[in-house]
């Protein structure tokens, strides 16, 4: 019988082992071994790499650019971070505990999160931001700030920040669903035990919300933080210039080294090098690994019964 169940395993497990090598392990393995490489072409033939063992390492730190993007996806994550999960944390309290039109309120924060990346990008820059007629300078004229009215919320000066403000804006959604959806699992007589014991609104949200809702908050920061670190479709179209350093992170650099779009043109430079791709693709992974060991350690290990 166990001789039968082992073969039964084998066979309905082998197609995805053998998948999984194919269209995962392999390309990782070929990604580590062109990082040690100057490959001018994604598609150039084997036999025209050279081995420049460590260089592409080496020479990708001593890189400026590199160090700003680097730089931006650590403000991203933690700028960024603070203000998604410190406001989907409040408003799904606050929806939670009952809100006029709650529903209403909950599908108008999560619509962002449904419409496809490009499309916000381009509301944003056309609508909000426009120096014309966008909104944020209708509403500081109507208020009778002119100089926040003026400001150029789309040139290198602020590119940044009005990126990471409209990100945070759209990823507002998902998280503040996700945790509502745990706060309804959490059992009312928890909530009323506390309050006959005199725990306030504040004391129950940190002592029994947030215990039994840290898995779902656990699995957010986990898929903020991979986002994160590949965060390339914002920086990309909401660039001023292809790769502006002001809004460049790790993933779009990547992207620069691979196809060869420079900075002052959109165009195939003549001295890419893919090798380099290669390299920030692997610092990618392993600071990945890092991320998700440092996650299991801060997070705590305790389970607990709803």
């Amino acid at each position: 019988m166990k001789k039968g169940l082992h073969r039964m395993y084998l066979a309905f497990l082998s197609p995805v082992v053998i998948a999984f090598l194919v269209a995962y392990l392999y390309p990782v393995l070929r990604t580590v071994q062109m990082s040690f490489f100057e490959v001018s072409d994604i598609s150039a033939d084997r036999s025209t790499w050279n081995f420049v063992g460590l260089y592409n390492y080496i020479d990708l730190f001593s890189r400026q650019l590199f160090k700003v993007s680097f730089k931006n996806m650590l403000l991203i994550f933690f700028v960024g971070g603070v203000l998604v999960f410190v406001i989907s944390l409040f408003f799904a309290w606050v929806l939670h505990k009952g809100m006029m039109m709650g529903n209403l309120w909950r599908n108008l924060v999560y619509l962002p999160t449904v419409i496809t990346p490009v499309a916000m990008i381009t509301v944003w820059t056309q609508y909000a931001y426009n120096t014309r007629y966008g909104l944020l300078k209708t509403i500081f004229e109507t208020l009778g700030l002119k100089q926040l009215a003026e400001i150029p919320w789309t040139s290198t000066q602020y590119a940044f920040w009005a990126m990471l403000l409209a990100f945070c804006f759209c990823s507002i959604g998902g998280n503040l669903l996700v945790y509502m959806a745990a706060m309804k699992k959490i059992p009312d007589d928890l909530f009323e035990a506390a309050f006959i014991d005199g725990a306030t609104e504040g004391q129950i949200f940190f002592r029994i919300t947030m215990p039994l809702i840290m898995d779902n908050i656990r699995t957010q920061f986990t898929f903020w933080t991979i986002g994160c670190i590949g965060f390339f479709l914002w920086s990309r179209v909401f660039s001023v210039v292809p790769s502006d350093p002001t809004t460049i992170t790790p993933a779009s650099y990547m992207y620069d080294q691979i196809f060869g779009t420079t900075i002052s043109a959109n165009a195939v430079a003549s001295d890419t090098n893919v090798g380099m791709g290669a390299a920030i693709g692997v610092v990618l992974c392993l600071v990945t690994v890092a991320a998700m060991a440092v996650i299991n350690l801060i997070f705590p290990k305790e389970k607990y019964e709803m």
